[in-house]
């Protein structure tokens, strides 16, 4: 189990959102956590089939959750996603940056459901 100090994400923009409101946090959480991983699989799958526009298009619908969740680690690979799918630059690099974003977006939720709770 991750711990405090290995936290793949920060919270504070959405504290500074909720004032302090720990229901409002735990709501924010559980729609995280109920909504992105079909994201994840649609953008996967959609780049094992060679759909790059498919995949770019889930990856621009991950960065705002990529950019308040501040996953500072996944920031740069998103976007270069987002422009693969747009423009079919890189194709190449695809795959290994999807699996990546992949694996640490689902580190996150597990990580955010231990926090809140969450199943």
């Amino acid at each position: 189990m991750s711990t405090a100090n290995e936290r793949l994400y920060d919270l504070s923009l959405i504290e500074e959102m909720a004032g302090g409101d720990e229901e409002f946090m735990k709501e924010l959480a559980e729609t995280f956590v109920s909504s992105v991983p079909p994201v994840v699989a649609l953008m996967h799958e959609a780049c094992a089939k060679g759909d790059w526009s498919t995949m770019g298009k889930e990856a621009h619908s991950l960065k705002s959750n990529i950019e308040t969740l501040q996953i500072r680690s996944l920031s740069a690979d998103i976007r270069a996603i987002e422009a693969s799918g747009k423009h079919g630059l890189d194709l190449d690099k695809m795959p290994e940056l999807v699996e990546r974003v992949k694996t640490i977006m689902l580190e996150a939720i597990e990580q955010i459901k231990e926090q809140y709770g969450l199943s």
